[in-house]
């Protein structure tokens, strides 16, 4: 297998066990032990950790080490807010209908993954990769809490059903007022979705 091929392996395995909320908050992640269990040399392991650096999955504290970021109340309201804005400036640039073409959930696909797909089309219909790229970010760095506001929240099927109604009519006034409905109601419960992403590992 060429460097590049393991690379990319191994950067989208971790990618995934970061998104999935495999590797709990705050746990070291040690390159020699990533490289003994995806059978790779600790080289492409270390590649795809500062990748993923970069990208704000995984942290250097004071460049000693590599771990998953574990988040404050105040850090993950600035992320949900930092969310926010961004999809503001993605609906009000959106220049085709938001969703017409957005595919129908499948068998067995969570809330968390409908929402970040409506996210990403919604940047997409501005044309602009620069806000496809930070919005797919996003989608990365707050999947773990995604999933935990399902243990913490009620009724996101019919919320997420009501913005991608809006989305589809591009009913623009009306979707910023339920976007902001949307993460406002997120920053508030922000320490008990903090809360239920730590006890998943506890």
């Amino acid at each position: 297998m060429s460097p590049g091929v393991t690379f990319e392996r191994i950067y989208r395995e971790l990618k995934r066990q970061l998104r999935d909320g495999v590797l709990a908050p705050g746990a070291p992640v040690e390159p020699a032990v990533i490289g003994h269990e995806l059978g790779a040399s600790i080289t492409p392991v270390r590649d795809a950790l500062h990748r993923l650096t970069g990208e704000q999955l995984v942290e250097t504290p004071q460049h000693n080490g590599f771990r998953v970021p574990r988040l404050t109340e105040m850090e993950l309201r600035d992320l949900y807010a930092w969310n926010g804005l961004v999809i503001g400036v993605a609906t009000s640039r959106a220049k085709v209908d938001i969703v017409r073409d957005i595919r129908p959930p499948e068998d067995g696909e969570t809330i968390a993954g409908r929402t970040a797909a409506m996210f990403l089309r919604i940047a997409a219909a501005t044309g602009s990769g620069e806000n496809l790229r930070a919005v797919a970010q996003l989608n990365d760095r707050l999947a773990p809490f995604r999933r935990a506001e399902q243990q913490v929240l009620d009724g996101l099927a019919e919320e997420l059903e009501g913005m991608t109604g809006l989305a589809a009519a591009i009913g623009r006034t009306r979707l910023n007022r339920a976007l902001a409905r949307y993460h406002q109601r997120r920053t508030t419960e922000t320490p008990r979705i903090l809360a239920a992403t730590l006890n998943a590992h506890a």
